[in-house]
């Protein structure tokens, strides 16, 4: 299977590249970024959402995703102790940028690329489980990682998040005991099948309009190189023990291995893209953070297949 996420991998970064030459050739900025990212959150990626659970009802699959969240619970805590126990630095100039080490080693991208990741190596079934991954990150986010960014918690914000909001939407037409008509369903998939190419031209877009960042080059460096040690080495270590773990805990569920995986790779994507949007948020350093999602979704490119591969051997 780790051919297979490689291949993936490969397909999504270039499109990755078709949007960084556009992005070049045309000289788009952060308005034109602006307007892509919104149309992913708010537009986008809810109505893949939707489709994706639009299928008949089953109490099994419906059991399942409350154990995909519960696995996800799993892997948000152990990844939040893992970056409140690495990062404690001295200098006020580097206590500045532990938040962002600290969002970074937590919060992934399994949206922008977990999603069309997902979708590409297990099909629609994976991307099912995913939303479980997907709703306990967002809780997280706006929680617990709201309150390692500005020291507060905005728990209106996991409410009125469109991502949670068209799960916990997902969830009710999926229990429902008819599909959605074709005609309202086929919008949506229409849609939502935008989300892979128009996520790696956002990712593109942001590689080509990278600045250097404000820190030292030495702290730049130093810094980088432990919170991608962290978010694609030591976090893979910490979700295969997760992992296999529910693979024998749940070892009577049919599609234990399967849900598994699809935590596991979600949980070892790049950095989130939320974590640039954070830096803005509380003043902190952009192109720094933006370098780290830069730098990890490059790495990730080797790192994910090889912790795919390692997994495959085991559960």
């Amino acid at each position: 299977m780790y051919v297979i996420v490689l291949k993936q991998l490969i397909i999504m970064s270039l499109i990755a590249v078709l949007g960084f030459a556009v992005t070049k050739a045309f000289k788009f900025g952060k308005t034109e970024q602006s307007f892509v990212s919104r149309l992913l959150l708010y537009v986008i990626n809810p109505c893949m959402i939707l489709h994706t659970f639009n299928v008949p009802y089953s109490a099994q699959r419906f059991h399942e995703l409350l154990v995909v969240i519960l696995i996800s619970l799993a892997a948000h805590v152990s990844l939040t102790l893992l970056a409140l126990l690495f990062f404690h630095s001295r200098t006020q100039e580097e206590k500045k940028l532990d938040a962002i080490d600290k969002l970074s080693v937590v919060f992934t991208n399994c949206a922008f690329i977990g999603i069309p990741l997902i979708n590409g190596v297990f099909g629609p079934s994976g991307t099912f489980y995913l939303m479980g991954y997907v709703a306990v990150f967002n809780i997280f986010l706006w929680t617990i990682g709201y309150y390692m960014a500005v020291g507060k918690m905005r728990p209106l914000k996991v409410i009125t998040n469109p991502n949670v909001l068209a799960v916990f939407a997902g969830i009710i037409i999926f229990c429902i005991p008819k599909e959605l008509p074709e005609i309202a369903d086929a919008p949506l998939k229409f849609v939502g099948d935008m989300n892979t190419a128009t996520s790696m031209l956002l990712l593109g877009m942001l590689f080509a309009t990278f600045r250097k960042p404000e820190t030292s080059m030495r702290t730049y460096i130093m810094r980088v190189a432990k919170v991608s040690a962290l978010r694609l080495v030591l976090s893979a270590v910490i979700m295969f023990f997760i992992a296999w773990g529910a693979v024998h805990v749940f070892s009577g569920m049919q599609n234990i291995r399967l849900m598994s995986y699809v935590v596991f790779i979600a949980a070892l994507c790049p950095v989130g893209m939320s974590v640039s949007s954070f830096a803005v948020v509380f003043g902190a350093d952009e192109s720094y953070s933006s370098m780290i999602v830069s730098v990890t979704s490059v790495l990730c490119l080797l790192t994910l297949p090889m912790s795919v591969a390692v997994a495959e051997k085991f559960f």
